[in-house]
């Protein structure tokens, strides 16, 4: 039989795809517009994964209140920061100093050695560079700012931390059956293993590696040992690759400073610490914490910070984390969505 080329073919729409799609739209908008309060809650989750351990040992060990646990680790966490703030401060400061007082631009240089301390002087320093006032008021905002979103991220996390062990419960909202929630406990307990096995494990490393190369650029007398330790040490959130890169300012320092042989010896130095790290200190921190693939990492960071900034860059190897995760759980329980 011949359909008839006037012939017309309706097309028709459930009222349900219509309400699925402005639901959907809906939500995709809403979450965009609460992006900011989402990363908080993020990183929130993030902190409460790295201190909980410490938290849990006073609760559980030394029976001490847990929100008085929580306390007492803000408290050390704090102080900790602090001191070592107080320790890396002031030499950083005076060898920022002598690297400006070292460029090689005489008016410049003149500028760096008339440079006094004092009140007045600062003041006429301010009034040449511009106007005073908007940069010490701006100073002040950026600074009250930082501070009050360090506290609300404080504050959430304490909540997190008090709420950790019912916090599997919440998904109750949607389902009562007892094998997703037993899912929803088995989630959260590994994703907040390897979040907090990552950080507490990053963290680690950074330190080993600064005071590590510290002392090495420090004994063979190397110019601005400290900024270059500090930069090493930053730089291995990139693995392979920061190690590499942290190497090349102390490589041209050593060159100026002491000459092709000083700047030989140095990048033998950042060799051996590479060797080092990737034999020794690497397996044995991050044995027991989140394994990352080197190549993965930097491929993650590299998108994080193209997506976000930096924001987005410190952000991208837990959200791969949490997204590996998110697939372990599908794939273990066969889990089908559509």
């Amino acid at each position: 039989m011949m359909l008839s080329s006037n012939q017309k073919h309706a097309v028709t729409i459930s009222p349900s795809i219509v309400i699925f799609t402005f639901a959907f739209l809906f939500t995709v908008y809403f979450l965009f517009q609460i992006g900011g309060i989402l990363t908080a809650l993020f990183l929130s989750f993030i902190i409460m994964t790295a201190l909980r351990p410490a938290v849990d040992k006073l609760h559980r060990k030394l029976h001490v209140p847990r929100p008085l646990s929580i306390l007492i680790v803000y408290l050390m966490m704090i102080l900790t920061l602090g001191l070592m703030v107080a320790i890396v401060l002031p030499p950083l400061l005076a060898e920022a100093y002598n690297f400006l007082k070292s460029v090689q631009i005489p008016f410049f240089q003149q500028e760096i050695s008339d440079l006094s301390l004092t009140v007045q002087e600062a003041s006429q320093l301010l009034g040449q560079v511009g106007n005073g006032a908007s940069m010490v008021f701006s100073l002040i905002s950026s600074t009250f700012n930082g501070v009050f979103a360090f506290f609300t991220l404080m504050v959430m996390s304490f909540y997190i931390m008090m709420d950790r062990p019912h916090l599997h419960k919440k998904i109750s909202w949607f389902t009562r059956d007892k094998k997703h929630l037993e899912m929803a406990e088995k989630f959260l307990s590994s994703l907040e293993s390897q979040l907090g096995g990552w950080i507490r494990g990053q963290a680690i490393l950074m330190l080993v590696i600064g005071l590590l190369t510290y002392a090495g650029l420090g004994i063979l007398g190397v110019p601005f040992a400290l900024p270059l330790a500090i930069i090493a040490g930053l730089l291995e959130i990139l693995p392979n690759l920061g190690p590499t890169v942290a190497a090349v300012p102390a490589v041209i320092l050593a060159s100026i400073h002491g000459g092709p042989v000083l700047g030989v010896v140095v990048t033998i130095f950042y060799i051996l610490v590479q060797q080092l790290e990737n034999n020794i200190i690497v397996p044995k921190i991050m044995k027991e914490n989140a394994d990352v693939n080197p190549l993965v990492a930097i491929v993650t960071i590299l998108i994080g910070f193209k997506l976000g900034g930096v924001v987005g860059a410190l952000l991208a190897i837990p959200c791969y984390i949490v997204l590996r995760s998110v697939y372990t759980l599908v794939k273990e329980n066969n889990l089908k969505f559509f």
